[in-house]
Parts: structure tokens; sequence; C-alpha cells
């Protein structure tokens, strides 16, 4: 890998890590095979609709995660597949990083803060008007499974990233 490569490498990591599940630098630059993972089609129509599809209205929906993928890397990011996300209906979240931790940025499993929704761009934000916000796309949201898409901005590059979530209905 070029030294350019690896600086870009490493910050792209330490921003997902503070936003997004956890990952190792040897899953960034060795993916192993994939398996596809089809991802939900549909979209709620309604702002209510949405809201229960993440978060339920009993306190809680968890996901986790069934792919990363990070632009530029060929194949899922292994280890961030024991990652989930709790999506609290009180608008508070928890993330846990799972097992696999990267170290620097990404030392704490447990990460917890507020999340809100924008219905009209289909977007969570993670955070909001803190140093740590972060703003996802749900590309789809339908029967327990959710694509959340993004990008990342490193060096004056901006790559994408996304990322298929299931949760128990």
């Amino acid at each position: 890998m070029k030294p350019n490569q690896i600086l870009k490498t490493c910050g792209i990591i330490l921003f997902i890590l503070s936003t997004l599940p956890a990952c190792s630098l040897v899953d960034l630059e060795e993916p192993g095979p994939t398996t596809p993972v089809e991802p939900p089609a549909g979209i709620p129509l309604t702002e209510e609709e949405f809201i229960f599809e993440l978060a339920a209205t009993d306190d809680s929906r968890m996901w986790s995660a069934l792919t990363f993928q990070l632009e530029g890397l060929n194949g899922f990011q292994f280890c961030r597949l024991d990652d989930t996300f709790i999506f609290f209906s009180n608008g508070t979240y928890r993330y846990d990083g799972g097992e696999v931790l990267c170290g620097g940025e990404d030392n704490t499993r447990i990460k917890t803060g507020i999340w809100e929704l924008s219905f009209q761009d289909s977007q969570i934000i993670f955070d909001r008007q803190t140093s740590k916000e972060y703003r996802t796309t749900v590309a789809g949201l339908e029967n327990g499974r959710m694509e959340l898409t993004g990008q990342v901005e490193i060096f004056g590059q901006s790559l994408d990233i996304s990322g298929i979530y299931e949760t128990e209905q």
C-alpha cells in the first residue's frame, strides 16, 4: 500500500470510528470474500411510520450489521459485522462496536448520544450541533432491514460508505 493510501485509510478509519461501527486495519486492507445481501427497496411513506420502523413505539429497536462497505475497498469490512445500534423511541441511541475495535480513536466499545430524523431528506442525524454530528441517508427501510449510506471526507476526498442492518420484527 502506498504511503498516501495509508494516510487516507488511517484518516477514514479515525472519522468512521467516531461515528459508525468499528473496524480493524487488517480488515480494511484485505476484506474477505462476500455473500450478497439484498438491500431493502422501500422507504416508509409517513414520518410516524419511519420512526416506528427505526425505534418502535415500545421503547427501542436494535439493529445488527449485515454488511459494511467503504469506497475503494472490495468486499465487506468483516470487523464491523458484530456492531449494533439501538434506537430508543425517546430520541437517544446506543452504539456497541462489538468485540473488534481498531484502537486509537476507536478505543471505546459503547457510545451513546441523540438521534433525530430529517424525514424530508430520509436522513438520520446523530448528535446534531455537536462536534460528533454525523448525517446518514436511509436508502431503504422495510421488513426489518435498513440500508444506510453516507460519505466521509478525508484529506479533501469524499468516500462513500454504506451498511445494511437488520432487526427482529
